[in-house]
């Protein structure tokens, strides 16, 4: 597991990171700690290494840690963020920049330890997320929220069930091995994967999805989907 610490505090950012190697310990959980006095740097480290879960200071000089939480979500990255604040005041701001979390300064340890507990919770159900490779660096992706994957060059373009999409830098077959029939997704056309629960029609040509989309299906792959897709809908 990956964390970061960032607080240009030193007493802080020591007493934050004892905290997590501790709750580690306790636990028996693998944890590479990452410690950072500015939010530039851990912005560009984040960019290569893709960090599970972010502890930020809010008040810092010149890059405070709103600014930097802004600029990672400009970027699509949707790491989990806790702020470490000394005030109620920023409540507002963290919501906006969809924070996991804030915990008050001085940190308690009990505090910090339920913070860590219920996002290990979440951690382990990883197999239910996508990491990514995108233009900026790493994003993962809630596989329940997949409409889609659509291959396009050395690109795949991820349709999502909220109508967004984003273009990821993998290959097209490393994502037919993830979103496989197992994992209720089927490969319909070359270059095409869909998710069979959001398939409202289909016809020997295409499928047609709760959103509205047209997906061909190849003549190859009709009647397998077909046998797949009412297979989905009895386990259902």
């Amino acid at each position: 597991m990956k964390i970061a610490v960032c607080d240009d505090e030193v007493e802080f950012l020591n007493s934050a990171c004892s905290m997590i190697l501790k709750w580690a310990k306790k636990y028996d959980i693998h944890v590479k700690l990452y410690r950072f006095d500015n939010g530039d740097d851990l912005i560009n480290i984040h960019k290569k290494e893709c960090m599970d879960i972010i502890f930020l200071d809010i008040v810092m000089p010149l890059f405070n840690g709103i600014d930097t939480a802004k600029e990672l979500r400009s970027e699509n990255h949707n790491v989990p963020i806790v702020f470490l604040t000394s005030s109620r005041e920023f409540a507002v701001e963290s919501y906006e920049v969809k924070a996991l979390n804030y915990l008050l300064k001085p940190v308690d340890e009990s505090r910090m330890f339920n913070v860590l507990e219920n996002f290990r919770k979440e951690y382990q159900k990883k197999d239910e997320y996508f990491t990514a490779k995108i233009q900026t660096g790493f994003i993962r992706i809630k596989i329940k929220d997949i409409e889609y994957l659509e291959a396009q060059n050395k690109t795949v373009m991820v349709h999502l069930a909220n109508s967004t999409m984003i273009e990821i830098r993998e290959l097209f077959s490393k994502c037919e091995n993830i979103f496989s029939i197992d994992n209720g997704f089927f490969k319909c056309h070359r270059s095409y994967i869909v998710n069979m629960e959001y398939v409202e029609q289909f016809t020997k040509s295409q499928i047609i999805t709760y959103n509205k989309e047209n997906i061909p299906i190849s003549r190859n792959n009709y009647v397998a989907f077909k046998e797949v897709y009412f297979e989905h809908m009895f386990n259902d």
